[in-house]
């Protein structure tokens, strides 16, 4: 077996070692785009670890002759053309469940710290500024949490959400009926719904181009509580520029970003711009982290380890337990 980890991953590869055995040839590019491993090493490989820094386009995949599988070594797949893989006979999976608490509490560290204020406060004692005014603090209890994207992370969320005393009301339309009843949660029918009715709204989809610029003009138009956003899924979830038009208008009170649409952030995102730059309009409303809310040694581990079960076990001719297109044509 050849197994190539293309990005991210250095020697020494003690993890992947354990799971595919002493026989296998383990490769690691650690490349920051495909051209940087050699055709010879993309048409030899039998699977294809995955993190996010290649585009698995058709260009590249044409290269994978002998590839069964790739896992991407994460929940998302959208640097993936899975359309492409599987008319090439490329199973293409991912790890949806490895960074579940992580995520989630991400999630609540960025709402925490907007709803308690804590950017303001910490930057001006900083200047030696103990004065206690700031617009941002207010009680979680009986605010509602309005979570779109019900899945593991959302349903995680959701969870934590109803712990701080929250009302939690989501929208995903492919959660079956009674799953809400289930965690005590309520279902809008609505994307609408949500802006309405929402103090904080917390994102947990995937990027898909059913989501991709879901919280755009059109969706900051029907928010009436000067809600939190939380991004901690994917960035172009979001369009940029429409949320900080909303900001600016003071429709949106504030916005936790784990996530941004170019990533690191360059002069075409302004909202961002402006944050670097501490413009005072901004200040103690927006909080970015790098795209780390999967991370600790725990979650990479059993990130790591359960991407190369998966792979091993389509190489041994098995069912993948987490392909994602197995429904596509």
């Amino acid at each position: 077996m050849k197994i190539l980890i293309p990005d991210v991953i250095k020697p020494p590869v003690d993890i992947e070692r354990e799971i595919f055995g002493l026989e296998a040839e383990i490769i690691t590019g650690e490349a920051t785009h495909s051209e940087m491993i050699s055709d010879e090493i993309w048409k030899e490989c039998n699977a294809v670890l995955a993190f996010d820094q290649l585009d698995y386009n058709k260009k590249l995949l044409s290269k994978m002759s002998s590839c069964k599988i790739i896992v991407r070594v994460g929940v998302g797949y959208d640097n993936v053309d899975i359309v492409e893989a599987k008319n090439r006979n490329i199973v293409v999976c991912n790890i949806p469940d490895y960074g579940t608490e992580e995520v989630a509490d991400h999630a609540m560290a960025l709402m925490l710290s907007l709803a308690r204020g804590l950017p303001e406060y910490s930057r001006k004692v900083k200047l030696r500024d103990w004065d206690r005014h700031n617009s941002m603090p207010f009680r979680l209890r009986d605010k509602v949490m309005g979570i779109i994207g019900l899945g593991r992370i959302g349903t995680a969320t959701a969870l934590r959400s109803k712990a701080f005393g929250m009302k939690v009301i989501f929208y995903d339309p492919y959660i079956n009926d009674g799953y809400d009843k289930a965690l005590g949660v309520e279902r809008v029918r609505y994307l609408e719904d949500i802006a309405r009715a929402s103090d904080i709204i917390s994102l947990h989809t995937p990027l898909t181009l059913e989501t991709e610029g879901m919280l755009d003009d059109s969706f900051f138009a029907h928010v009436d509580r000067n809600p939190i956003i939380i991004n901690t899924a994917r960035g172009p979830i979001i369009d940029i520029a429409a949320l900080e038009k909303a900001m600016r208008e003071g429709v949106v009170k504030a916005a936790g970003l784990d996530v941004l649409p170019i990533e690191p952030s360059d002069d075409s995102q302004q909202l961002i711009v402006d944050y670097e730059q501490d413009e005072e309009w901004l200040r103690g409303r927006l909080l970015v982290t790098p795209h780390v809310s999967f991370c600790c040694p725990e979650s990479f581990e059993e990130m790591r380890r359960k991407a190369s079960v998966e792979a091993l076990r389509v190489l041994n001719g098995e069912e993948a337990r987490n392909c994602v297109n197995n429904f596509y044509e």
